[in-house]
């Protein structure tokens, strides 16, 4: 991963508000997002000093992009940690005297998350929020912020084969937090989408915030809609969510699908079914996902689904192509690209050009029909892994 491309507003540390703690830092989204926060004046108003994970590459890719934050390489459950974060903490308050102390936690979702389907869940996993209650007595931040799936809010005990009891379902989730407000904490807690704010994916989570007695508590108010025509907040007008083609390289068409070993049944099956959704509709770009359910294609006009560490999204950009009318019907051999020799002509029209519009298709899930999207829509959620491409 490159170093920060774009600059950072400029610090004055008298006007700094916020002094960060990530404990569960990764490529640094997080502190991006805090680190471009400015008031009035374009200066920023918030830090990362300390960024806390238990994995090797984790670290070494926040250290990277954000090399100003001191770093552990711990297991957040390790008891001697918090004392260690204070001891930061105390010479960041020297730094930034006015700044109010943040504790964010990203809570491992694995276990919580429905795309675990009907594995078992890892109690382990399941009980890494229990350990944040050992940060909040050592450092006392003033906010303690948390980001999470939404089924963390379906938090409960699971019977003896790692399932949850459906019964309890929410009742560990009450007990944690409420446990955390007998601290002298107040919560609230919203599902937020972030095409709603103006990015190029549709994701929707679960933030928390609990805030130290009086202290007040802000949402930000939604820009974008996915239908225009809505209206927000006091009459204000919304945008339309921002689409995935912002960024996409559209001029590059990648590989054909018209290649040697040809492509499987599965993925010929998923780019028809998006040229019938989107194409057809005259879009010239979709996407679709694989390595996951129903939903595989949307619109590159839609915001981009979640980005995971696999790569399972891809952009279909469909160019025009000679297909054979009354030919084979098996796998696309009776399609061949317009760049090769025609096949024999006869005096019969049986020679077809086709001149679709590309789209975007996602593999290695779901069925065929919700695989493939139109440019003109989001994408789905982007995860680390690469499951969505582009047909052109």
């Amino acid at each position: 991963m490159s170093n920060r491309k774009l600059p950072k507003p400029p610090i004055v540390p008298e006007e700094v508000e916020y002094y960060y703690v990530d404990g569960f830092c990764g490529a640094g989204g997080v502190t991006e997002g805090v680190e471009n926060a400015t008031n009035e004046n374009g200066n920023r108003i918030a830090v990362v000093g300390v960024g806390i994970n238990h994995d090797n590459g984790a670290i070494e890719s926040h250290a990277r992009n954000h090399p100003e934050t001191t770093h552990f390489i711990e297991d957040i459950r390790d008891s001697s940690l918090p004392e260690r974060v204070l001891a930061v903490i105390k010479e960041g308050r020297k730094l930034y005297p006015n700044a109010k102390i943040v504790f964010q936690a990203s809570l491992e979702c694995t276990n919580f998350s429905n795309a675990k389907g009907g594995k078992p869940r890892d109690p382990d996993s399941r009980m890494l929020a229990d350990f944040m209650e050992m940060y909040l007595i050592v450092i006392m931040p003033d906010y303690f912020t948390i980001e999470n799936v939404r089924e963390f809010m379906s938090w409960g005990p699971l019977d003896e084969n790692g399932k949850p009891v459906s019964r309890k379902k929410g009742s560990d989730y009450v007990r944690w937090y409420q446990s955390i407000e007998a601290m002298g904490y107040r919560y609230d807690a919203r599902l937020c989408n972030v095409a709603d704010y103006g990015a190029n994916t549709s994701r929707t989570r679960l933030f928390g915030i609990f805030a130290k007695g009086n202290l007040p508590i802000a949402w930000p108010e939604p820009t974008h809609a996915k239908d225009p025509s809505k209206v927000g907040m006091f009459g204000k007008q919304l945008e339309k969510w921002r689409p995935i083609r912002e960024c996409l390289q559209l001029e590059d068409k990648g590989r054909t699908i018209f290649r040697n070993p040809p492509l499987s049944d599965k993925t010929y099956e998923r780019i028809f079914e998006g040229l019938i959704r989107h194409v057809g509709g005259g879009r010239r770009e979709f996407l679709t996902k694989y390595f996951s359910g129903p939903g595989m294609t949307f619109s590159a006009d839609q915001p981009a689904a979640s980005i995971t560490t696999v790569d399972h999204q891809a952009l279909v950009s469909v160019l025009p192509f000679m297909t054979q009318v009354f030919g084979a019907n098996s796998k696309g051999h009776n399609t061949y690209p317009s760049d090769r020799p025609a096949r024999t002509i006869t005096t019969q029209d049986g020679h077809a050009m086709v001149t679709p519009e590309p789209f975007a298709m996602t593999y290695n899930s779901g069925s065929p029909e919700n695989r493939v999207k139109s440019m003109d829509e989001p994408a789905q959620t982007l995860m680390t892994e690469n499951t969505i491409a582009l047909v052109s």
